[in-house]
């Protein structure tokens, strides 16, 4: 059975590998990004595109003693969409319900065996984010493995055009 844990500094040797793979780097960010991520949970909580953060949360996913997945996610009071191109507009839209925006990777080496399905339906149930009722995942549209786990899990796009950064939001409801 899948389970959650709480990512911990002492754990980013466990991540090196999932970082350094092109993929990886690609979607989500490369060998330092865990550890931006770790020291972001440090810092206050504030305000980004327009809404207000109410927590910050980091997991590694395990399946027995093996650590083969990261999620995470920053929670917030509402969901906007935001327009930040040139002529951008800044906050376009608000849906009034306390958020989640998430980030998922699977270890390379395990990919295509449901972890990324199952990690984000573990997450969706985490007793540590249960004022959460709207998840939200921004994934480029090539990126369809990433794509076919939120489908998986009841997501749908807020808007099947990409975003201003060629981003399509894909949004899930606490069931």
């Amino acid at each position: 059975m899948l389970r959650l844990r709480p990512f911990r500094q002492r754990q980013l040797p466990l991540t090196d590998r999932w970082f350094a793979d092109a993929d990886t780097q690609r979607w989500l960010g490369g060998p330092g990004w865990p550890g931006l991520i770790l020291d972001l949970h440090k810092r206050p909580l504030g305000e980004y595109r327009g809404a207000v953060e109410t927590g910050r949360y980091s997991w590694l996913a395990w399946d027995g003693d093996t650590a083969v997945g990261y999620v995470g996610c920053d929670t917030y009071d509402r969901c906007t969409t935001w327009d930040g191109s040139p002529d951008g507009r800044g906050v376009v839209k608000t849906l009034p319900v306390p958020t989640a925006n998430l980030s998922y990777v699977v270890d390379p080496a395990l990919r295509r065996q449901g972890y990324g399905t199952s990690i984000i339906a573990a997450l969706m149930a985490s007793s540590q984010i249960t004022h959460v009722s709207l998840f939200v995942a921004g994934v480029e549209p090539a990126n369809t493995g990433s794509i076919s786990c939120l489908l998986k899990n009841g997501f749908q796009p807020l808007d099947p055009a990409p975003d201003w950064e060629g981003t399509v939001y894909y949004a899930g409801e606490r069931i």
